[in-house]
């Protein structure tokens, strides 16, 4: 993981988020890299639960840290909103943050965690995700 993305997904995390992810790196000590990845940045499958997950980053054909994959069942997903990815690896609620008004900072982040957004919220909502 580059480290420019890893501080642009970091920073877009709210405080608490923040605190508790330091407290597990200080927990993981028998975790590799790998495993405390999948467990801290990327949960479980919302699909069937498996622990068996990644963001894809470094899945050929994806190369995108923002979608989770899972090892077990396939599922796709959006690691900011949790929206099932079905058409692609092309979340709708970016494009809703592309054409924001929002100011937004170097990485086009506005600061508003994707959960918290009425915009994002309205659009889930609307498609059941």
């Amino acid at each position: 993981m580059e480290s420019e993305d890893f501080y642009k997904q970091w920073n877009s995390l709210p405080k608490e988020i923040q605190d508790q992810l330091k407290k597990m790196v200080e927990e993981s000590t028998a975790l590799d890299e790998d495993q405390f990845i999948s467990e801290a940045m990327v949960g479980e499958c919302p699909e069937c639960g498996s622990a068996n997950t990644v963001d894809c980053d470094e899945v050929e054909g994806i190369y995108d840290i923002e979608v989770g994959l899972c090892g077990n069942c396939g599922y796709l997903w959006c690691l900011e909103c949790g929206s099932h990815l079905t058409s692609g690896i092309i979340c709708g609620h970016w494009e809703i943050c592309s054409n924001c008004a929002k100011e937004k900072d170097e990485f086009g982040s506005c600061g508003i965690p994707p959960l918290e957004c009425k915009e994002i919220k309205n659009w889930l909502e609307k498609e059941g995700g």
